[in-house]
């Protein structure tokens, strides 16, 4: 079985942890993303290059979970034209990433206190990184989607929830938070429903899937779900098309205060909503520009869309585990 080994340290420091054992090298890697009903991964290798998508049913409960997650990795192992050196998983949390277990999830309960690292590790013999969702997609995105060769953003996913993730030099920063800053439980104002961290006013519930049905509805252009909200959209439907101003405004409310205390020059938007950033973004920097008229230089340079969501976590933890290989 692969083993953590310790790294000596120069005298005054702490030994480097490395998750990688000693040996050659390989960079290749199975990518998983865990999802509330699904699993999705790939073969990655350290440029970015990729095998196709397999998916797995993931049933919820424990004991599923575990099945679809070694049927998936043997899937992928099955796949890849080298041996694989380490798996690592994209997840909702909260979770433990140093310790490689799930907290008290918010909606996977059934994983609560999953020691995910240690079962894997065990059964497959492969060293396991264990990381949040929004925060892979923020790696993935400065590494290999709209902000790429970036060192600094700040990125959300803005889907069923508002995730978030922030990275500096090149790297996930986390504050003093184990989970990391959680930007979507930002106080954004009154008025929309209790979110599911018990606060009212989060952010998350302003700019989430819900929210933004909801303002089709209120805007007299109910939809059933937004692949029929982008069609409208898209359509021009002059309704549908104030529903975009209003969630722009709301995106630059939200993106304003992020600014205040970040001040970065790039901001990236990933998760299912990320697509319709286009029909949105011209609102999201006339709110910007309009709060930051006296002071300009609070303004980002660029707002930008993943050219793909749904690999922004998996491109992020195939560059999480280089990066832990690279610290060997």
């Amino acid at each position: 079985m692969a083993r953590a080994t310790v790294r000596e340290a120069a005298p005054g420091q702490k030994p480097r942890v490395s998750l990688f054992p000693q040996g050659p090298g390989g960079f290749m890697y199975a990518c998983l993303d865990m999802g509330g009903t699904n699993l999705r991964g790939t073969w990655m290798d350290a440029e970015g290059n990729q095998g196709r998508l397999h998916m797995r049913g993931r049933p919820r409960t424990l004991e599923g979970t575990g099945t679809a997650l070694l049927q998936l990795i043997e899937d992928i192992r099955g796949s890849a034209p080298r041996a694989l050196r380490g798996v690592g998983l994209a997840s909702a949390g909260p979770l433990d990433h140093l310790n490689g277990h799930f907290l008290q999830t918010t909606n996977m309960p059934e994983l609560d206190h999953f020691p995910v690292a240690e079962f894997v590790r065990e059964r497959t013999g492969l060293p396991f990184l264990l990381e949040n969702d929004a925060q892979a997609a923020a790696l993935g995105e400065v590494w290999n989607g709209s902000l790429a060769g970036s060192r600094d953003a700040v990125v959300l996913t803005l889907g069923t929830g508002v995730g978030s993730g922030v990275v500096f030099g090149g790297r996930i920063w986390r504050a003093g938070h184990l989970t990391g800053p959680e930007l979507g439980h930002i106080h954004l104002g009154y008025g929309r429903p209790e979110c599911g961290c018990g606060q009212v006013g989060c952010a998350e519930t302003w700019l989430n899937q819900q929210a933004l049905l909801d303002l089709f509805a209120e805007r007299d252009c109910p939809v059933p779900d937004l692949r029929q909200g982008m069609e409208r959209v898209r359509e021009g439907d002059s309704r549908a098309l104030e529903v975009m101003a209003e969630y722009g405004r709301r995106l630059g409310l939200f993106l304003s205060m992020l600014q205040v205390v970040f001040g970065l020059e790039n901001i990236g938007i990933s998760g299912g909503l990320s697509h319709f950033l286009p029909f949105c973004r011209a609102e999201a920097w006339q709110t910007l520009r309009g709060r930051f008229h006296k002071r300009q230089f609070w303004l980002p340079s660029r707002i930008e869309a993943s050219p793909d969501p749904e690999m922004s976590a998996l491109w992020g933890i195939a560059r999480a585990l280089q990066m832990a290989e690279d610290n060997r």
